[in-house]
Parts: structure tokens; sequence; C-alpha cells
């Protein structure tokens, strides 16, 4: 069986806005520097990378050059040919068009990115549906449905296909590439658009859904909820009440006006930071209880490490599992394709401590066992 040819193109600052608050690093990577934050697609892509074990004698890597790819695939351990360089040392969306180019004209089977959905749009616009791709998720938001659960599951997925004894009987998933203007979102607009399909290899558990909104779905129970978890607020605790609709209504029910899209901190029944970041949240719990509130992304499953980076590792290891609520419709957990909720923090150790069985909060006096999954 000849080698799979398979392409690898690392966006090097995807993700790294999420920790300091940033809803995407797309023309803010300086700006997130700034603010401390560091590179986080390279340990993610070599996560995905070791998970080929004896596969990788069957791939041939056709990389970006530097950072964009090859860099990584050589602490991988992987032999690779170097199809493209970037024009400067800050990569450009060209840059990723040109690998993209380079890549088809020498013939692959499946194109490896790592990255948010950004590095996925600039992807698609140049290869469309003419070449299967898969995303490592490194970046903040990734809506789209192209990417895996997580590192892990990516090189999974890749590692499975080059153990296929007859690759024609792989099949493919038509999924959608999603992008959202990252400038609206940080001003609190949500405005995704759908830029087409790619053909993804589909194996069961290891892909994400896209996301999906949803509006309407059991209001009173939410709201009683939500009144209920405001009513039990200890003056003495900070709260890191995460993103999205669900989890604003305490503070819709405590009469604070908090930030949609972001972690809002509550302490004593006032708003003590609104849109906070990680350094923010740690700063503020340095020297009392913590507890955090979050919801789940629809669709996807996800609890933590989609569009809620700033509850990072540090975060969540200061408060402890059993200062975590989880708070969601039951129409959304019920809707699940996998009836399973997912954790991707960036943390292997912490994601397999949190897995098990949770309850989730879904009515004031009402929860669901639903299972958490780690990598």
């Amino acid at each position: 069986m000849r080698p799979f040819r398979l392409g690898l193109i690392v966006n090097p600052i995807a993700g790294m806005g999420g920790r300091v608050g940033l809803k995407g690093t797309d023309g803010l990577s300086d700006a997130a520097r700034k603010l401390g934050a560091e590179p986080v697609s390279e340990a993610r892509t070599l996560r995905a990378l070791r998970r080929f074990g004896t596969a990788r004698s069957g791939v041939a890597v056709l990389a970006a050059g530097g950072a964009m790819g090859a860099t990584v695939a050589a602490e991988a351990g992987l032999l690779c040919q170097v199809v493209a360089q970037p024009a400067g040392d800050a990569t450009t969306a060209a840059d990723t068009a040109s690998a993209v180019t380079a890549m088809m004209q020498a013939g692959i089977d499946l194109i490896l990115f790592a990255g948010g959905d950004g590095t996925a749009r600039d992807i698609h616009a140049i290869a469309g549906d003419r070449v299967p791709m898969l995303g490592i998720p490194t970046g903040v938001k990734m809506q789209s449905a192209i990417f895996a659960t997580s590192p892990e599951a990516a090189g999974d997925l890749v590692a499975a296909i080059v153990a296929m004894r007859d690759r024609s009987k792989l099949q493919y998933r038509s999924s959608e590439v999603m992008d959202i203007d990252e400038s609206a979102l940080r001003h609190g607009a949500i405005s995704p658009r759908l830029f087409g399909y790619a053909n993804v290899p589909y194996i069961p558990l290891l892909l994400q859904n896209a996301k999906i909104r949803n509006h309407g779905l059991d209001e009173a129970a939410l709201e009683a909820a939500a009144r209920h978890l405001a009513a039990g607020i200890d003056m003495e605790i900070l709260y890191a009440i995460g993103p999205g609709r669900s989890t604003k209504r305490i503070l819709e029910a405590l009469n604070l006006s908090g930030s949609l899209l972001g972690t809002d901190l509550v302490l004593g029944r006032q708003l003590a930071a609104r849109d906070a970041n990680e350094r923010t949240i740690l700063d503020l719990a340095s020297n009392r209880r913590l507890k955090i509130i979050v919801g789940v992304i629809g669709g996807q499953g996800h609890v933590f490490g989609r569009g809620n980076q700033e509850l990072s590792p540090a975060v969540i290891r200061l408060a402890g599992r059993d200062a975590i609520t989880i708070l969601a419709s039951e129409q959304k957990l019920l809707a699940l394709e996998d009836k399973r909720l997912l954790l991707d923090t960036g943390d292997l150790a912490l994601d397999r401590e949190l897995a098990g069985y949770w309850r989730v909060m879904v009515g004031a006096q009402e929860d669901m066992v639903m299972k958490v999954v780690a990598p």
C-alpha cells in the first residue's frame, strides 16, 4: 500500500487570545503577547502527531516550513517534505494559501491543520471540497464541524485511516466551515457565517459537530434554575460565571450587566469584573474561595476548552471539582448526538481528573446525570 500523503499546516498564533480574554487572535497576536499570552498550537499539534504510533511508517508528510508545520513534525519524529515556506517571521493567511496550493499540486490525501475557524476558512478558500481536511482544535471559538474533539482524537483519526487496508471504504462527512466576525464578537455581537462545506473523514466520536444556537428551549426551567443559583450566592465566595445565555441568566437574576461571551466575576452579589481573563480571575481569587458556573456548547457538548479558555486549568484547579456547577437546558443535553459532554482544557491530567458522571442543573430542583469525557 502506498504511503498516506498528509499535508500539515500549523497556524502558530491560533488560540493565543483565549486565556487573556480575547475572543480570537486574528489581527491581535501582538496584543495577546502584551497581555502575557503564550503560543499553544505547536504543543497541541505535537499531541496529535504523537498519536500516530506505529502508523507513522505509513505516512508521508508534506508540510509548510518552520513553525507552520515542519518544526513540530520533526519534533514528533516524522520525516517530511517542505513544500512551501512562509514569507516572513509573522505568518499570514497568504502563507496558508500558498502552502495549500503547493500541497494540492504535489498530491495529498488529507490536509491536517492546527488552528481555529479562521484557519479553516483560509484553507477552504483554496481547497474547497477537492481535498479532505481535518482540524486539530487550537483556536478560541471553533464552531465549524471540521475539527476533531481534541488533539488526541485528530491523531487517532489519522492513524485509523493509515491502518485501513481498503481506504476506499472510508466514509466522509460534508461538514460546515463557519467563522464569526471577531471584531463584532468582542463587542458582544454574534454573527456566524457559513463559508462552505468541506469533506472530513468520518469516524464516530472523534469529530465534533457544528455549534448550534439554542433559542427558546426550556425557558421557564432555566429561569428558575438561574434564580435558584442567584438566591444561593454566598457573600464571601467569588463566582466565575462563564459565557453563554444559560449562565448569564444568573446575572440577570442579580440585576447585574455582564458580558454574554466572556466570564464575569461576582462577589458579594456585585459585579467584581466583567469579561475577565485568566490573570484577573486568579488575582481576585487569590485569598478567597472560588466557584465556577459554566454552560454547555449546543451541538458540541463542550464544557471547557471552547470559547471559555479564560477558565484555564489553573483556574479550574484553584476552584476544585466540587466547586463547579454545569447549567444547561434539558433539551440542549438531549439534542447532543453522542449524549456526552466533552473536556479539552489543554491539561490532559486535569481532563482525566474531571472525567466521569456529573449532575447538570436543568431546573431549580432538577438535574440530569451526564457522562463527561476526557480526550
